[in-house]
């Protein structure tokens, strides 16, 4: 990969997005950051730092204009931003979860939309989309953020397809839990739900928190560097998983009987 690449990446202000900049630009390439708030990666050492909300198509033209005035190209968008929240699916708020969806799917989709044709000029292009080992298999109480990472799969897989003769590669990454700020937002997003007492669902609300209080976290920049890596590859894979537990990388190749007694247990 040459190092005159230019990088776009969504969701910049904390965690992986953070610091696959910071990665990124170490090794030399010319990396756009981009966060809703641009205050949040104003110290961030890149060649560019934008406002971007993904949701919005007038915020993507913006970026994407002000990318093509300054670089004339994009060679690789990574679509990172997105966010979670948990509960039961019959007590989750839909429109908590159609705002989810608004980032973790209909974001990358805005974002593919714009830059594809961008890419197609130039006869090359790589779009990374960061989903979740979550997006292989689901546990309870986080059905909704799981299956907006199925998504992220399902789209990945279609458009490899799709664009396979305009030579834009396309992978997903599937990181296992990093320790970054994503658990306290999700925390913050659904604190209604899991303190509930009262809740029908009370005991895997209670059985989650305890599951996450001892659980091992791989620090942003080990998993930013793995995935620096891989996207910088001349041919990409359909999938990566990056700092994945080894019972997780069992559990996905179970039948669905012993996958479901395992959450169930756990």
């Amino acid at each position: 990969m040459k190092k005159e690449s230019v990088i776009l990446i969504t969701g910049c202000s904390t965690g992986i997005g953070r610091e696959l900049c910071k990665s990124l630009s170490e090794k030399g390439y010319t990396v756009v950051a981009t966060a809703r708030n641009v205050e949040s990666i104003m110290d961030l050492p890149v060649s560019l730092k934008l406002s971007l909300d993904v949701t919005q198509k007038e915020s993507i033209s913006n970026v994407i204009n002000e990318v093509l005035s300054k670089f004339e190209k994009i060679d690789i968008l990574v679509n990172n931003a997105g966010y979670s929240a948990r509960g039961a699916l019959e007590e989750l708020d839909l429109n908590v979860a159609k705002s989810m969806f608004d980032v973790n799917v209909f974001g990358i989709i805005n974002m593919i939309q714009a830059v594809i044709p961008e890419m197609r000029k130039k006869n090359f292009g790589k779009i990374i989309n960061v989903g979740s080992i979550s997006g292989k298999f689901v546990q309870p109480i986080n059905g909704m953020y799981c299956a907006s990472k199925f998504a992220v799969e399902a789209l990945s897989d279609s458009l490899r397809l799709e664009l396979y003769n305009d030579n834009i590669q396309t992978t997903v990454i599937e990181p296992g839990p990093i320790k970054t700020n994503f658990f306290k937002t999700m925390v913050n997003n659904s604190k209604d739900i899991l303190t509930n007492q009262n809740s029908h669902y009370s005991r895997f609300y209670e059985s989650d928190a305890k599951y996450r209080d001892k659980q091992n976290l791989t620090d942003p920049k080990v998993a930013a560097k793995a995935i620096a890596d891989i996207i910088l590859r001349k041919r990409l894979n359909s999938r990566y998983k990056v700092a994945v537990p080894f019972l997780h990388s069992m559990v996905i190749h179970f039948p669905d009987f012993l996958r479901e007694y395992i959450m169930r247990k756990r």
